[in-house]
């Protein structure tokens, strides 16, 4: 055993209790949109948790201590990125998803937009970056809990997969957004405690500074440093785009009990992430100061062990669990109803009542789960992962979907429907063709690149078909109803 057993106690008092959470919530599920959208009913309060849990997940926990070990501090003006999008998306966006009564997923909004083709596309493409996502939270659970209990990664990588998944599929939503409210109260107290613990251990945030720039004064470099220019664009880039207006934040709007509630609750987030990066950004720091030479991704691990005393080592792993559980269950709900409201509803049983569109969504949370495990395996990176799928992310579904939303009102469609389709390919396709197989010549990031190329396609086919309406969408002017 590799903590105390006052730690381990309260590791497990947190795990019993989200696995409470799961079963009150499973007694208050009675329809598909109770495990979806959870009824449409939350308030400000639940709202911003669920989107702060999301988000501050296995890769902004693990993940960035790792690249701030890994990298120094030039990784803060980089995930500035996430700030500056959840203050865009807030504003502009997602009191319009908001108001779009009948979103269960993102399906419903590209094909209001795009139609079947552009539904059916963007499904996908979004189930398959949701088994990638949870990935990543599987890969940062199994390095979370390896120090913790000296067992093999494997097995806990499933261990602490299984907990989510049956969590998850027990309450839906409901239960995603309650456990939710309870992670992000631990997340914030045990990784801010921590935090404070290391800087007056290593006596003050000067010596730290000290220390670092004595080892590698590139670390403390914001400009340059280890990242050439076209390095920082793409990191930039892909915490700017890689998760904005992902499938499980539209969930989280359209769950919203009002427009401003989404408004005011991703805009809050966008502030305090600020302070969030700030107090990651210190632990990423002293590991780098007090354990030279390891792994990454076991930094924050090394460090809780290693720097806090009993009982503030069992807070910060409950911490960590609760980020990356958050991210983990939020991801297999929005996957699931991905795959049951937009694949299953509409190509395989179109005629499903309710309970069976409900049922189907249970079972694909735990086929979801299964294949993030396995993903999981094959992939060593947290960051590394997370990074990668992010630049697939932001040049395919993200620009056509952004430029419908915006333009015109919440409930219109001003878009060609034929230019969202062949943008999404063309985009896709390029950053796969200047990623994998050019290797970016010329220094251009690879996320530039398919950027580029997904609005081109989509301007000159929306000039192209503008004025041509399909006849199945010709009498549907609204996304309501």
């Amino acid at each position: 055993m590799q903590i105390s057993g006052l730690d381990l106690s309260l590791l497990i008092l947190y795990l019993l209790g989200t696995l409470w959470i799961g079963y009150y919530s499973m007694k208050k599920i009675s329809s598909f949109s109770d495990y979806s959208v959870a009824g449409r009913s939350m308030p400000f309060s639940l709202i911003f948790a669920t989107i702060a849990a999301t988000l501050v997940g296995g890769g902004a926990t693990v993940g960035r201590v790792a690249f701030v070990y890994d990298t120094g501090i030039v990784v803060f003006l980089a995930l500035l990125g996430v700030v500056i999008s959840q203050l865009i998306i807030g504003f502009f966006f997602a009191p319009r998803i908001s108001k779009m009564e009948n979103v269960y997923s993102i399906g419903d909004i590209m094909e209001f937009y795009f139609g079947r083709s552009g539904q059916i596309i963007s499904s996908i493409l979004a189930f398959l970056f949701m088994i990638s996502i949870f990935g990543v939270q599987v890969l940062a659970l199994g390095r979370i809990l390896e120090p913790v209990l000296g067992l093999p990664f494997i097995t806990l990588t499933i261990i602490g997969a299984l907990v989510t998944i049956v969590y998850t599929w027990a309450g839906g939503m409901l239960a995603v957004i309650y456990t939710d409210a309870m992670q992000f109260i631990l997340l914030t107290v045990s990784i801010a405690t921590a935090a404070v613990i290391g800087v007056v251990k290593m006596g003050g945030m000067t010596e730290i500074i000290e220390k670092v720039g004595a080892i590698d004064p590139g670390h403390l470099v914001f400009f340059g440093g280890p990242w050439t220019t076209g390095v920082f664009i793409a990191t930039f880039l892909s915490f700017l785009l890689g998760e904005a207006l992902a499938p499980h934040y539209i969930q989280r709007y359209a769950a919203s009990k009002t427009a401003n509630i989404s408004k005011w609750s991703t805009v809050s987030f966008a502030i305090m992430y600020i302070f969030l990066t700030i107090v990651i950004m210190i632990i990423g720091l002293i590991g780098f100061v007090k354990f030279p030479g390891i792994n990454g991704d076991v930094v924050f691990v090394t460090y809780a062990q290693k720097y806090l005393p009993i009982g503030i080592i069992g807070l910060l792993f409950g911490g960590l669990l609760a980020a990356v559980m958050s991210t983990g269950s939020s991801i297999l709900n929005t996957a699931a109803v991905i795959f049951t409201r937009d694949i299953y509803g509409k190509y395989v049983n179109k005629n499903a009542p309710d309970q069976v569109l409900l049922k189907w969504t249970k079972y694909a949370t735990i086929f979801v789960g299964i294949g993030g495990v396995i993903v999981s395996l094959c992939l060593p990176s947290v960051m590394g992962l997370m990074l990668y799928v992010f630049q697939l992310w932001a040049p395919s579904i993200l620009p056509p979907m952004a430029i419908a939303i915006l333009w015109g009102g919440p409930t219109e469609r001003k878009v060609s429907p034929y230019a969202g389709p062949p943008a999404i390919i063309a985009g896709l396709l390029m950053t796969l063709l200047w990623l994998n197989v050019l290797g970016q010549p010329f220094g251009i990031p690879a996320i530039v690149m398919g950027i580029l190329t997904n609005l081109l396609v989509f301007f000159i086919t929306h000039s192209l078909t503008k004025n041509k309406i399909p006849s199945h969408l010709a009498d549907n002017k609204s996304i309501k109803g």
